[in-house]
């Protein structure tokens, strides 16, 4: 059996950078704050779950075409990100490099389409771990190879989805959230949803007709109001099957991983101020 860990990388970092002070650089003046808090992440993940490899899964495109295309709105309102978070990402590759942790991305994808493609190829005695903030990414899980791992407390405090916790949260199975989330909307990606349709009607339509389809199939047994919201949604509907599910048939490009370097990893932590966070590091992955 190999356990698999994929950090959705992009999220985790974007966390860390606004957990950890930004008063925290090196000695050129950059800031570090993000660097540090990912490793620290790495760190506490591979020490409390033992995966026997980490995979650090990038953003190429946070705002892939192919998804603006089908709807101009996806993440038209999200703010542009920090300006002293940009430079970190490349700080961090030569981190995960010297770390032997592999990085893989997709070029025209986000992380979660990279993610997706991984899970679903999931199979025999292997298992997968997928620590997220990203909801969306619960349409993954899959007794018993692919579980959720979703932070509360930054990684130390996580909530373990498997399906039947899935279900317990949001009353559909993990096969289905897509359908559930694109019904619900999503304001953080600018989807509104169908209109008037929120958590607990959307649960109930999909468990009495099985599907966005079998719902249209069963319109005339929808109330007025509701049967009215769906004939008006049927476009934006039709448009969230390009935007809304992780695409799983990405060309993912990743590096190997391996052993650390861990002459030059030192060195490299003495230059830019993280030295803590890259011992830590180290030996979490036994090689202190």
């Amino acid at each position: 059996m190999t356990r698999l860990m994929y950090l959705d990388a992009s999220s985790l970092a974007y966390r860390a950078f606004f957990s950890v002070p930004k008063t925290i650089k090196d000695d050129s003046g950059q800031p570090v704050n993000a660097v540090r808090g990912f490793m620290d992440m790495a760190a506490r993940l591979k020490t409390d779950h033992d995966p026997d490899q980490l995979v650090a899964v990038f953003d190429n495109d946070w705002r892939p075409a192919f998804r603006v295309q089908a709807y101009p709105g996806y993440k038209a309102e999200r703010p542009d990100e920090p300006e002293d978070l940009t430079p970190q990402f490349d700080m961090l590759a030569r981190v995960l490099d010297l770390a032997g942790i592999a990085r893989a991305g997709a070029d025209g994808f986000e992380a979660d389409d990279v993610i997706a493609t991984y899970a679903v190829a999931v199979q025999g005695e292997d298992r997968a771990m997928v620590v997220t903030g990203d909801r969306d990414l619960l349409c993954l899980v899959r007794d018993p190879f692919v579980e959720l791992l979703f932070p509360v407390k930054g990684v130390t405090e996580l909530k373990r989805f498997d399906e039947a916790a899935v279900q317990d949260a949001y009353g559909v199975p993990a096969s289905l959230y897509s359908e559930f989330a694109t019904l619900r909307g999503d304001s953080s990606d600018g989807l509104p949803g169908v209109k008037g349709v929120g958590p607990k009607t959307a649960c109930k339509l999909l468990a009495d007709h099985g599907s966005i389809a079998g719902i249209y199939e069963h319109l005339e047994e929808l109330t007025p109001r509701v049967k009215k919201a769906f004939e008006e949604a049927r476009s934006y509907i039709d448009s969230m099957r390009s935007v809304v599910p992780p695409r799983t048939d990405c060309s993912i490009e990743a590096t190997p991983g391996g052993q650390p370097d861990i002459s030059e990893l030192k060195a490299f932590a003495a230059a830019h101020n993280l030295d803590g966070p890259v011992t830590r590091l180290l030996a979490a992955l036994g090689a202190g």
